[in-house]
């Protein structure tokens, strides 16, 4: 699978998620031409002011965390370069397509330069409740 076809199927995917389902956020950052998804728990790694909490424990890595916090500080403060991904739930193909092309072509995205932002393998985040 290329990268352009790999960046297809990540976005048909975040496009297909149902409006209900919350576990998961999909964005595309305009400032590092590169799509990313923040998953519900990661909000709980961060305090009010996005330091990370203190009842919080995770594995992912210092330059991971630090790029989590940047960009949900950025989504908190409506940052016009990061887009959320529009959730349509299933679609037929044709509509399906015509809306990954809508989305791309009003954004001006390049499959060929864009990325998707992971934070390595699997993560783990240890939250205490009794805290």
């Amino acid at each position: 699978m290329t990268n352009k076809d790999t960046l297809l199927n990540w976005l048909t995917t975040a496009i297909q998620q149902p409006v209900d389902r919350l576990a998961e956020f999909f964005y595309y950052d305009k400032n590092e031409d590169q799509f990313f998804s923040i998953l519900v728990t990661d909000y709980f790694l961060f305090d009010n002011e996005l330091n990370l909490a203190n009842d919080t424990s995770s594995t992912y890595t210092k330059k991971s965390l630090t790029s989590l916090q940047d960009r949900i500080r950025r989504i908190q403060n409506n940052d016009l370069n990061v887009l959320a991904i529009p959730r349509l739930g299933q679609l037929e193909e044709t509509e399906l397509q015509e809306q990954v092309n809508l989305f791309l072509q009003v954004n001006h995205i390049d499959l060929n330069t864009a990325s998707i932002w992971s934070t390595g393998d699997n993560g783990t985040i240890t939250i205490s409740l009794t805290e």
